[in-house]
């Protein structure tokens, strides 16, 4: 069966339009935490089941999905995914666990269901839980491994070129990714936040080599890596803006480092250029006696935790959107 182009079930298409319209939101009310763009393998370890659940609550009621919180983040520790994703998938397919396919089949992620016969060629689960454990390890298989079958990158936009004929299928499940991330508590850990810095034309610093490294991992080819904000880095930052439909201004800050950053989580999945750039900022801007090899060892791990620890942050291990943000304001 070919898993790489299913369009979304009318059905739901439907329900969302008539639970909130969630399936329609102005371009103001996508405006948030989440893009098409922003990678789905972001474990966010402060985000907790109940928050996850409590969002539903408040976004769509007492509704089916509500007490799946804690499967989504099993799921999501297990397979370094981002649970509100999870959650905001679920919500979009299934018309928050009210559809046909999802009441009658435990479908939640409308799983098999082609355009062709949609109902007869979901998958039955035994239940939600079943399903959301079955769906998203193939989807993280699928979709967001580089050098998988339908990899086109690890976000929304990404996956849209196969999992959907829907066009503004990403957009859809981004509105609703906002909707919960509005109901839920970012702030991390022991509460200790941090900021997004700025860079621009002139400025030198570690976090300067950080957006060297990043942007390297994206695809774009630097002559120097030298932490050095010059005309290199300023029209590269361009460039990548223009990419990813964000202002073009040459200059990083929250919005561009929101779309630059690149989760670093273990020795299998370890992206070099960003496990390379997290290892320098260790290094040479942390004090951390560390090699800087691009490859994620019990070495790195041991320092990210520790990193993590003495920043009052979540300590996972994981650099993801949270580490990155206290390495950069730090």
């Amino acid at each position: 069966m070919n898993y790489s182009r299913r369009k979304f079930l009318k059905t739901t298409s439907t329900g969302l339009l008539g639970l909130g319209g969630v399936a329609a939101l102005s371009g103001s009310a996508a405006a948030g935490r989440y893009t098409i763009y922003s990678d789905l393998r972001t474990y966010e370890d402060g985000v907790t089941a109940d928050e996850i659940d409590n969002a539903i609550l408040e976004v769509r009621g007492d509704c089916p999905l509500v007490g799946l919180g804690s499967t989504w983040k099993d799921v999501a520790a297990e397979q370094g995914m981002n649970a509100v994703y999870m959650a905001a998938h679920a919500a979009h397919e299934s018309a928050w666990g009210t559809s046909n396919i999802a009441q009658d089949k435990n479908n939640i992620y409308g799983w098999g269901a082609y355009d062709s016969d949609p109902y007869d060629g979901a998958k039955r689960f035994d239940s939600f839980e079943h399903c959301i454990r079955h769906v998203m390890p193939r989807v993280r298989d699928l979709y967001l491994t580089p050098g998988a079958q339908y990899y086109e990158g690890a976000h929304l936009a990404g996956m849209n070129v196969h999992y959907a004929t829907d066009d503004q299928w990403a957009e859809k499940i981004r509105d609703v990714m906002n909707l919960l991330a509005s109901n839920i508590d970012y702030g991390g850990g022991s509460g200790t936040s941090y900021s997004w810095p700025t860079y621009s034309y002139g400025d030198q610093a570690e976090s300067v080599y950080s957006i060297q490294y990043l942007l390297e991992e994206h695809g774009y080819s630097l002559q120097y890596h030298d932490g050095i904000y010059g005309s290199e880095v300023q029209s590269t930052v361009e460039s990548f803006q223009s990419a990813r439909g964000l202002a073009v201004d040459g200059v990083v800050g929250p919005n561009t480092w929101e779309e630059l950053y690149v989760t670093v989580w273990d020795a299998e999945n370890d992206p070099w250029w960003a496990t390379y750039g997290a290892q320098h900022h260790l290094r040479y801007g942390q004090g951390y006696d560390i090699a800087v090899d691009g490859y994620y060892g019990p070495e790195t791990r041991g320092a990210i935790e520790d990193f993590q620890s003495n920043a009052g942050i979540t300590v996972d291990g994981i650099v993801g959107h949270d580490t990155w943000q206290a390495l950069a304001d730090r």
